[in-house]
This record gives structure tokens, C-alpha cells and sequence, in this order.
């Protein structure tokens, strides 16, 4: 706890009343003996009670020590949150809202979600979303998965993104295919195996993962997972292969069908890189936990 938001006498107290030893006690604050039994003296003066007892060179808590041992665990407990919250290094410390410079991807379809877990437990944050070029306390963004992992990049790993294959229900090639099957589900192992009548709609950062031949098939790529989604919907010669966060609103309601491909190469890692002032306070832990486990 900082300074400001603490009772030295009731810190004593506690830790006289776990540890059961003044000298123990003592070492463990970094404090004399005495030190110790004048904080306890003049508490118990406070309130009137005697909190502590000795009985060969133990201390045990009175009757009255009980009970308000109970008061000085509530007690810290709130001190503990207003520091979390109004301290030096506190969630609403600057009085403007966290920046957050995120990718589109990040932006449009990962954040989301761990922002509103974060702004519902924690009453009073404001976040600001800029463009990834612009300053801010931390940057999110998407990148394809490295052969190998140093620990720096370990270190801002926050989650992986995995592509995802998509059709519309009104494929006609899809879903006889799919009928075709004796378990109802796509017979493709690659993308190569998609029908030879469907064209790609492929998200601009996949472009570079795909082979020549499969490049022949793109009609689209774009930036926009939205305009994607769209176009795969509306147009039934056309696949999309785009980021999975991005689809799974339509896969969940059955405006698009996901094609059992499995795409390795294609995944990319979300990484977290707040700058070092916003890195040191327990906002940024807070965010880092949300986002891994949105």
C-alpha cells in the first residue's frame, strides 16, 4: 500500500496478530521492538480495549482483538482498492481516458470484447482507440507468427489468431458437397480443394501465404474483414478467408459456413506493447489479463 492510503498502527496490529510475536513482528516491518509496542499501546488507548495479551513470551488476541482484527482486515482491504484506483500507479491516475493504438483487426474485433469486461468490474475507466500510427500508452496489433519466439516477443504475446474459411449458405458447389458427405460436413482437407468454380476473398496480410496457383483464384483482397464478409454473403462464387475473430458473429448465426480447412501457416499473434510509464501501472496488467482472456 502507498504511504497515503495506510495505518501504520493497524499494520502493526496485523502483523502482531498473525506472526503472535512483537520481536517477530518487528523484523518483518523493519522496525525496533519498542516501535511495535508503543503503535499497539496507543491503538489500544484509541479504542479503549486491550487487542493483544502475552502469556510466556507469546501474544495472543483478546476477545476484543478478534473482533477488531476483523474491522482492520475491511479496513486495509479498502485502503488496498482506493490506492489501486487513485495511487500514483492507479487505474484512474491522469484524470483522461487509457490510449490505445490498435491495428483494424485488433481494433474492429478484439478489443471490443475485453474493453467492455474491463470498463463493467471497473467503474470510471475510459479508453481512447487511435489508428496504430498515432502515440498512445500502448499499441495492439496483429502479426504473422514467427518460426521462432525470443522472449521479448514472448513477453508482448497476448493470444494468437487463428484464419478461418468461409462460405455463404447460398453456395450451391458448398452444399452439395456438404450433402455429398456422409457425415454432412465439407470434404476438403486444403484450399486447393475447394470447387474449382469459387474464387477467393482474401484478407490484404493473407495474401503473401498463399501459393501461385491459388493466387490465379483471388478476386478480392482487401483490408476491410467487413467488406469480405459482405461481398461472400451477396456473391455465391466466392470463399473468404479472413481472420477468425472477424467471422464469428456470421458463423454464429449461420450467415456464413466455416469450411473445415485448417490454415497453420496463416496464423498470426496478438501483441500487447504498452510504453513504459503506462507499463508500470496496474492498469496495464488489468488490460494484458482482458485481452488474453477475452
Amino acid at each position: 500500500m502507498a504511504e497515503y492510503f495506510e495505518d501504520f498502527k493497524l499494520k502493526v496490529f496485523m502483523t502482531v496478530a498473525r506472526l503472535g510475536s512483537f520481536t517477530v513482528a518487528a523484523r518483518e516491518l523493519g522496525v525496533s521492538q519498542p516501535a511495535v509496542s508503543q503503535n499497539i499501546t496507543s491503538l489500544e488507548k484509541a479504542l479503549g480495549v486491550q487487542l493483544l495479551e502475552r502469556r510466556r513470551g507469546d501474544v495472543f488476541l483478546t476477545d476484543a482483538g478478534r473482533s477488531f482484527l476483523r474491522y482492520a482486515q475491511q479496513i486495509t482491504y479498502w485502503y488496498d482498492a482506493a490506492d489501486r484506483m487513485f495511487g500514483q500507479q492507479g487505474l484512474a491516475t491522469g484524470g483522461r481516458p487509457v490510449k490505445i493504438a490498435a491495428d483494424t483487426i485488433c481494433a474492429d474485433y478484439i478489443l471490443p470484447r475485453a474493453l467492455s469486461t474491463l470498463s463493467a468490474s471497473h467503474e470510471g475507466l475510459a479508453f481512447d482507440v487511435v489508428p496504430f500510427d498515432q502515440p498512445a500508452d500502448v499499441q495492439l496489433s496483429a502479426a504473422p507468427t514467427p518460426g521462432t519466439m525470443d522472449f521479448e516477443g514472448e513477453i508482448l504475446l497476448v493470444g494468437v489468431m487463428d484464419a478461418v474459411v468461409v462460405a455463404s449458405p447460398v453456395n450451391r458447389s458448398m452444399l452439395s458437397a456438404a450433402s455429398a458427405s456422409e457425415d454432412g460436413r465439407l470434404p476438403f482437407s486444403t484450399i486447393a480443394g475447394v470447387h474449382v468454380s469459387n474464387s477467393f476473398a482474401v484478407w490484404d496480410k493473407y495474401r503473401d501465404f498463399l501459393t501461385p496457383d491459388l493466387l490465379a483464384r483471388v478476386a478480392v483482397t482487401s483490408s476491410s474483414a467487413e467488406l469480405i464478409k459482405q461481398m461472400v454473403r451477396e456473391l455465391d462464387h466466392l470463399v473468404g478467408i479472413l481472420p477468425e475473430p472477424a467471422a464469428s458473429a456470421e458463423l454464429a448465426d449461420g450467415r456464413l459456413l466455416r469450411l473445415p480447412v485448417r490454415l497453420p501457416e496463416f496464423t498470426f499473434d496478438v501483441h500487447f506493447n504498452p510504453i513504459p510509464e503506462f507499463a508500470a501501472r496496474s492498469l496495464c496488467l488489468l488490460l494484458r489479463e482482458a485481452l488474453k482472456n477475452r
